[in-house]
């Protein structure tokens, strides 16, 4: 709650105990009013009851004081709070004394000595009533330029929301256009030749043709999807139940399933665990894409006769998951977008393979659902090694060779 507080100036005490007479009977003491009988002693004051809390809705001077005249003590009153209302006493000041006062001191009222109670308390009423309703402007339209403020800055922050879905939808057409054109013209131009040529085909071609087709559509399939993934994660539609799952079994399963479609590159895919169990809390089928598009990946960015490694461990909070490729490795611009949306890397797959730019985004965005960490490390020439980390669940586990004695 504010304290409020009015200074009398006058060089004689007598009129100082009238002013504080007619200002109690006004003010029924709910100001503090504080007295001085020069400029200089006022200004003091002034500073004390601002550094005690105080707001001085209103200084009362004397023209005539020695030292330092009222119009001059008053103008550096205004210097040092422009709201505070000024009220001259006066018997014999100029003209010139009132428009400097008036001007340089923002005057609010002059009254002529001797007093007159009636009019003096008048004046004081409607003084401090106007000081009063000047702070409630002041406070009110404070708050009202916080709430433009604030809305302005929601308002951008909306205008920018739009903005990047706006780019999104640009990207995805982008991607809509170029990279599902491609197969399904492979796939309507293949079709058309086994239709109209079909007598004149061996069943070689036809096979061949058709082998051409599936790989088209896979590619399609594989972009349709990452695209109903990412819409799903942005629409908050993704939900994870969380349960203790075996994540060595996972990932051991989705080696195995990769050594045969890795053949045809000539890859070797190592699986190496020093457990047969790290039971963390995953969602099992979460876990399952999240590995699938890693372990996929490796596979994409791997030269010719080549290895993958997946290796897993953990110490005592969480298990690890590494797949490492012996590719051509990630340019040091291009890991801090690694994870991005529609990121196209520098970096290219190593056998002509399709790449929709969405898997590693998807795959950040899965495992942080589930409360772990993923983050690559990589060097050009050298390969890649992403990694992965959940939270344990508090079971003793046993070792690899004594489930599989």
């Amino acid at each position: 709650m504010s304290k409020f507080a009015i200074i009398c100036v006058d060089d004689e005490q007598a009129m100082l105990d009238s002013l504080e007479i007619e200002l109690n009977q006004v003010l029924e003491s709910k100001y503090l009013i504080e007295t001085a009988s020069d400029a200089e002693e006022a200004l003091t004051l002034f500073e004390e009851l601002r550094e005690e809390g105080y707001e001085i809705p209103l200084v009362i001077a004397d023209y005539i004081m020695p030292n330092m005249k009222g119009d001059e003590l008053l103008r550096r009153v205004h210097t040092l709070s422009n709201q505070t209302l000024k009220i001259m006493l006066t018997g014999q000041a100029t003209l010139e004394a009132m428009a400097y006062a008036i001007k340089y001191a923002n005057l609010y009222r002059y009254i002529a000595k001797p007093l007159e109670s009636a009019d003096f308390q008048l004046t004081i009423k409607e003084a401090l009533n106007s000081y009063l309703q000047t702070q409630q402007l002041q406070q009110f339209y404070a708050e009202l330029e916080a709430k433009v403020v604030e809305r302005t800055k929601e308002l951008h922050e909306k205008n920018a929301q739009l903005i990047a879905l706006n780019q999104d939808k640009n990207e995805f057409l982008g991607i809509a256009a170029h990279d599902l054109k491609n197969p399904l013209s492979a796939i309507q131009g293949l079709s058309d030749i086994i239709a109209r040529n079909f007598d004149n085909l061996s069943k070689e071609k036809i096979v061949n043709y058709s082998n051409m087709i599936y790989i088209s559509s896979r590619k399609m399939f594989e972009l349709i999807k990452n695209l109903l993934d990412v819409n799903r994660i942005e629409s908050g539609k993704i939900t994870v139940n969380l349960e203790p799952v075996n994540l060595v079994a996972v990932a051991k399963e989705l080696a195995d399933s990769y050594q045969e479609r890795s053949k045809a590159k000539n890859i070797t895919i190592h699986f190496q665990a020093t457990e047969a169990r790290y039971m963390a809390l995953l969602d099992r089928n979460v876990i399952y894409q999240v590995l699938d598009n890693l372990i996929s990946n490796a596979v994409k960015y791997t030269y010719q006769g080549s290895n993958i490694y997946v290796n897993l461990s953990q110490n005592e909070k969480h298990a690890h998951c590494f797949i490492k490729d012996e590719g051509p490795g990630i340019a040091e611009q291009d890991l801090p977008k690694l994870f991005g949306k529609f990121t196209r890397l520098s970096t290219k797959p190593t056998g002509g393979e399709h790449s929709t730019g969405l898997g590693l985004f998807i795959v950040k965005k899965l495992v942080e659902a589930m409360s772990g960490d993923v983050w690559c490390e990589s060097e050009i020439g050298k390969g890649s090694s992403f990694a992965i980390k959940f939270p344990l669940t508090t079971q003793t586990l046993p070792t690899f060779q004594q489930l599989t004695d």
